[in-house]
Formats: structure tokens, C-alpha cells, sequence
């Protein structure tokens, strides 16, 4: 592959990836958390949910084997606004476009930021970059792919119209558990 489509290739994924931008504000629609448990710390403000987690909100899905809601506290002791949201284990962003991988995520509502560390991947059909950490901006659709320490740096493998198999040919990573459930109220 030469290196105009490349750099065209890893701009297109790493610089502004349109598959990562939402329909609607990051604040916008509801937030769907589903897992095979819940507790709630009321008095931390904070609901920990256990056991194939995912969130869903439009076409985006975080999902992981532990997440953690923080709200804010209401002056009744309830909670209002959903402020931030720590994913571990086997954390998934899945988009209509990408899926990226990481050992834990965070996904700050407040400022519409979603960070994925350790051990990350990006794929995007057949292309596959590699890196330590993943920042999303959700309202614009930027994204960022750094490496880790001194010697740890960020890998990419893209493939152009010419030389990339058929589309069926790179399957989707796929994604342990078994998805989100729908809402039945």
C-alpha cells in the first residue's frame, strides 16, 4: 500500500472517524444500563452494576463485565444527573462503524468523553489499530490513539479498496456475553 492512502487511511480512522460521532448531543436521549446485577450505594451516589454490562444509548454501546453509575445527590437524598461511568473487565465501545476494545473505560457525560486504556484496539471493518489509549470525543467525533511508556507505540494495519478482502472476510471482534436486553415497562 503506498503511503498517500495510509496517512489518508489512518486520518481517516484516528483523526476524526465519523462512525464515533452520535445523532444527538452526548447528553441527549436515554441511557439504558442492563446487567445481571445491581447494587445500589445511596449514600455514595453510585449504582454498580455486575455480570454482562452494557449501556446503551442510540447507536452506541459500552459494555463490560463491571460498570460503575455516579450520579449527583439531590437534596431529598435521591439521585439526578448521571455524571460519569467506570467500565472493567473486557470493555467494549461498539459504534454503527467501530468497535474498540480496552481494559477499562471511562465515559465522562459531563464533557462527552469517552476513554478506553490498556491494551486497546480499534477496528474498523478490516482496518486494525493498536495503541494503550483511546479518547473519544462524542460531540465531535475525534478521536485520539496514543501508545503507553517509552518503547509502547501505536500500531495501525489499513487496507485499501484494491487490497482489502471482502468485507464479509474481516469479521467483527467478537464481543463476549450476551448484549444488552431490551427494555420491556
Amino acid at each position: 500500500m503506498n503511503h498517500i492512502v495510509a496517512a489518508a487511511a489512518a486520518a481517516a480512522l484516528l483523526a476524526a472517524p465519523a462512525g464515533f460521532a452520535q445523532d444527538r448531543a452526548p447528553g441527549e436521549g436515554p441511557l439504558d444500563i442492563s446487567a445481571e446485577r445491581g447494587e445500589v450505594f445511596d449514600a455514595e451516589g453510585r449504582v454498580v452494576y455486575t455480570g454482562d454490562a452494557n449501556v446503551v444509548r442510540g447507536g452506541t454501546r459500552l459494555r463490560a463485565d463491571r460498570i460503575e453509575a455516579f450520579f449527583t445527590r439531590t437534596a431529598n437524598g435521591g439521585f439526578s444527573d448521571l455524571q460519569r461511568i467506570v467500565a472493567q473487565g473486557e470493555v467494549f465501545y461498539v459504534t454503527e462503524r467501530e468497535i474498540a476494545r480496552g481494559d477499562r473505560g471511562v465515559y465522562d457525560l459531563i464533557e462527552g468523553v469517552i476513554t478506553l486504556t490498556g491494551s486497546v484496539v480499534l477496528t474498523q471493518g478490516c482496518n486494525v489499530s493498536t495503541g494503550e489509549q483511546l479518547v473519544v470525543n462524542l460531540e465531535s467525533g475525534a478521536a485520539r490513539l496514543t501508545g503507553g511508556g517509552e518503547n509502547q507505540r501505536v500500531r495501525s494495519v489499513f487496507f485499501d479498496d484494491d487490497t482489502a478482502a471482502a468485507q464479509e472476510d474481516c469479521p467483527p471482534p467478537t464481543i463476549p456475553g450476551r448484549g444488552p436486553v431490551a427494555f420491556e415497562g
